[in-house]
């Protein structure tokens, strides 16, 4: 399990794990994402190909209803004027083109996504916006690199009660986008063997890179497997 860190000023110092707001600055190894849209071709390709295809699509649409002439659709939802089901088959569109621009620039406001030191690892698994788990070496059972959904730089803690925390989130509704979810958290499970870790497409190190700067912080006190 983990726990608030309550070390004032001290970030990452005891001896379990910890979960904090943020990574500290000044560590003396970091992993931060130089290339956001490096990082969305990485691992997130076939999400931006549909995104772009519906946000081409609806903008044809709304170009089309908006240029022709004023008229009345049917549709089973009621009766709309042509142009401003135009005005909002063009917001949609806008949607659609605009979605992965706008999470790209959100991601590299906080670029570093694990940082390291002589005492253990800073991780926001999966790229989590609210929390950073610190993991002492000697509670990390193996750090490598994997392939789910492009690159992962893995962290897998000793104690298995900490996976439950960084699940993926069941925020759908429907039943089916429900067991979806399901089946990505088994699949994930499967290939990384933990849901703590880092997607590492769009950073400047290689993964030997990673594990090579990760194995001298540890200094032998937790397994690297190296690449």
């Amino acid at each position: 399990m983990t726990s608030p860190d309550t070390a004032a000023g001290q970030p990452g110092t005891a001896d379990f794990p910890t979960l904090h707001k943020a990574i500290p600055a000044g560590l003396p190894f970091e992993v931060r994402l130089t290339s956001g849209w490096g990082h969305a071709l990485r691992h997130r390709r076939a999400e931006i190909i549909m995104l772009y295809v519906f946000g081409l699509l609806f903008l044809v649409g709304a170009l089309y209803f908006i240029t022709g002439p004023d008229e009345i659709v049917h549709s089973n939802r009621g009766d709309w004027d042509s142009h401003v089901l135009g005005w909002v088959t063009l917001a949609m569109a806008l949607f659609f083109l605009l979605s992965t621009p706008v999470t790209t620039w959100w991601l590299m406001r906080r670029p570093v996504l694990l940082a390291a030191d002589a005492h253990g690892v800073f991780v926001r698994p999966n790229g989590d916006k609210d929390r950073a788990l610190h993991l002492p070496w000697a509670t990390i059972e193996t750090v490598a690199v994997r392939r789910w959904r492009g690159p992962q730089l893995i962290v897998k803690p000793r104690d298995a009660r900490i996976e439950d925390q960084f699940k993926l989130k069941q925020q759908a509704r429907g039943v089916d986008q429900r067991a979806g979810v399901a089946i990505a958290q088994k699949l994930r499970m499967r290939k990384l063997g933990t849901n703590v870790h880092v997607p590492v497409g769009g950073v400047a190190q290689s993964p030997q890179e990673l594990l090579l700067g990760l194995q001298y912080q540890a200094a032998g006190r937790c397994p690297i497997e190296l690449a």
